[in-house]
């Protein structure tokens, strides 16, 4: 597997760990207190921003629709499945049609706070999956403090799903 193939591949696993987490956060609204159902639709809500905003820096289009990494209100948690699944959709397409060239690129871009920063798509699209990753976690506790069993969304656990021939 090529370095490219690795993160395509990562992509893939981020989609399907998203819907995981949205689907069981759906499932268990009746067993979280309010706020702490709010604050798990929250979190995910400002994983899929940051998504958004690094998807027209690795166009190079303005971005203009958020103007920090969260929105002010929160959404519905069946909207917020809904668009997350169009961006990792949109991800796991854009990550597939990328040359090692374009990995490598760099991307100058400007943080919703208005500081400058430049990284490689590569670097960026990394910092995408382990960010998300990072906040299912956080998610997942909130989840846990009420009895209802995070999924399990481990790397491991994809591949053998897709590949079931893997375990032996």
């Amino acid at each position: 597997m090529t370095a490219h193939q690795g993160l395509a591949q990562l992509f893939q696993y981020k989609r399907w760990a998203n819907q995981e987490l949205l689907a069981l956060g759906a499932a268990s609204q009746g067993a979280l207190p309010a706020d702490d159902y709010r604050l798990f639709v929250r979190i995910l809500n400002h994983t899929y921003v940051v998504d958004r905003i690094f998807a027209s820096h690795l166009q190079g289009l303005p971005q203009t629709t958020y103007r920090a990494t969260n929105t002010d209100e929160t959404p519905e948690l069946a909207t917020l499945s809904d668009t997350v699944r169009a961006s990792d959709d949109w991800y796991v397409q854009y990550v597939g049609g990328l040359d090692d060239a374009q990995l490598a690129e760099p991307v100058a871009f400007r943080f919703t706070d208005g500081d400058t920063g430049r990284m490689s798509r590569s670097e960026i699209l990394n910092h995408l999956v382990v960010h998300g990753t990072y906040h299912r976690g956080a998610a997942g506790r909130i989840l846990a403090a009420h009895a209802v069993q995070p999924p399990r969304d481990s790397l491991t656990t994809f591949l053998h799903r897709l590949e079931p021939d893997r375990r032996w």
